[in-house]
């Protein structure tokens, strides 16, 4: 895009191979007549080969001085939506949008946050791929008993099938960041989230808020004030008293859930 420069204080990085771009769209595995909500579209690389493909595209870009530029590169497309706003304000009933795959190459300093939007709106999602830094992704994917299980691990997975596509080198994006990137997608389980799941959420942090710390300890400090209630309710839940966070799985933490709440504990 002649005169267009990628912000910083965005985290625009836009890529710029024809290859990486192809595997990405295919990834999605778009159809026609497929609803997709793109996440910053930006130069519009990924936008255009998807609405060559019949697909509708509501491309939300939050950069107003991109717009313009958008709106010509799609101007023929009558199936694409443009629409300027932060994408975290985005919300899909303003559109009636009820199911849709999700696309996005994700500026690191907002990753986390759009991972939790997609989670919260993952009964409306069929597929979600995503661009992130490598070290997110692995921490999405991420297994118990590793270091990188944590709390977003157990809440993406709750609600979806997380596959570690493939890695992107910096040399393929403009400018080149200093990371890595790699490629996502979330496929929706059709496991249910739990009834009390932001009690579940609390938690879930609170057992993480001190990685090196017991989860006695954290619980102890941040859920239960009383130890001898924390001894009896790791006691019930089958949890050794030396056992840490990231020691459990997510059936682990639902039945802590279902133990402490049945301890009528207020949160």
């Amino acid at each position: 895009m002649k005169g267009y420069h990628p912000k910083k204080r965005l985290g625009q990085n836009f890529l710029k191979s024809d290859d990486i771009i192809a595997n990405i769209i295919q990834s999605l595995e778009p159809e026609e007549n497929d609803t997709i909500v793109e996440i910053g579209p930006g130069r519009g690389s990924l936008t255009l080969p998807l609405a060559e493909t019949g697909a509708f595209i509501y491309a939300i870009e939050f950069d107003k001085d991109v717009i313009g530029y958008l709106n010509k590169l799609l101007r023929k497309f009558i199936n694409v939506k443009i629409i300027n706003r932060d994408f975290l304000s985005f919300n899909p009933n303003e559109l009636q949008l009820k199911k849709f795959k999700i696309i996005g190459n994700l500026p690191f300093n907002i990753s986390s946050p759009v991972i939790e939007w997609i989670t919260s709106h993952h009964d409306n999602i069929i597929l979600a791929v995503l661009m992130v830094q490598k070290e997110m992704a692995e921490r999405i994917a991420a297994v118990p008993s590793t270091k990188n299980w944590s709390p977003i691990s157990i809440f993406t997975q709750m609600a979806f099938e997380v596959k570690l596509c493939f890695d992107i080198s910096p040399k393929y994006f403009q400018p080149p960041p200093k990371v890595t990137s790699s490629l996502i997608s979330l496929r929706p389980k059709d496991r249910e989230l739990i009834d009390n799941f932001d009690i579940f959420e609390k938690i879930v942090k609170a057992s993480f808020k001190q990685r090196r710390k017991l989860l006695v300890n954290n619980l102890k400090d941040g859920i239960i004030k009383d130890q001898k209630s924390v001894n009896e309710i790791l006691e019930k839940t089958g949890l050794p008293l030396n056992c840490r966070a990231e020691q459990l799985t997510i059936d682990d933490f639902l039945k802590l859930t279902s133990i402490i709440v049945s301890y009528n504990i207020t949160l």
